[in-house]
């Protein structure tokens, strides 16, 4: 992992990444443990980064050509390409996420697992990208975010609408800085 790549794209664009450091192991195993490999579907990362949570989906199981990343900077896209080049890598704002998925011919997902900041950004722009999110997950999906503070950044009147349950995954102690999990679950 390039910490240098990380840390220029932090310099230039800290609202957009979040968290000084990439994350780490705990982190990643955290927010990926509830996903099961024989699912059939596609799998999303919004906001992959460096690529520490593709990586713990490669290690889960999930098939590289399942996996459709979803990432904003082009430095960031260019790294991840180089080290998933099985993985269909895209240049792209999650707000546009069901409109790039149908480019790509597909409907649905399975799950979704995001590290964009949502805490960082406006009122608006989270509802906007959440329900995106929500609206190409397919029923009995979840979706998986990363938050710096102890509350869920999925907007509860979005995972309302979308009929969605709300789950704490845990916390990520060891995480710099330490990470709270949350899940929300498409009803069937």
């Amino acid at each position: 992992m390039s910490y240098g790549l990380w840390f220029r794209n932090y310099l230039k664009h800290p609202l957009q990444l979040g968290a000084l450091f990439p994350s780490g192991a705990a982190l990643s195993k955290l927010m990926v443990q509830h996903i099961q490999p024989r699912n059939s579907g596609h799998v999303l990362e919004l906001g992959a980064g460096t690529g520490s949570f593709t990586k713990a989906l490669v290690r889960k199981g999930i098939a590289p050509e399942k996996l459709i990343i979803i990432e904003q900077s082009p430095e960031f896209v260019a790294l991840l390409k180089s080290n998933f080049p099985a993985c269909t890598i895209v240049e792209g704002d999650a707000r546009n996420v069901v409109e790039i998925l149908n480019s790509l011919g597909i409907e649905e997902c399975d799950e979704i697992v995001s590290g964009i900041p949502l805490n960082a950004m406006n009122a608006g722009l989270r509802k906007a990208i959440c329900s995106e999110a929500f609206t190409i997950l397919k029923p009995g999906g979840s979706f998986v975010q990363v938050s710096y503070l102890p509350r869920c950044s999925i907007p509860s009147d979005t995972m309302a609408y979308h009929n969605t349950n709300k789950i704490f995954c845990g916390i990520a102690v060891t995480n710099l800085p330490p990470a709270f999990v949350w899940r929300a679950r498409k009803n069937d």
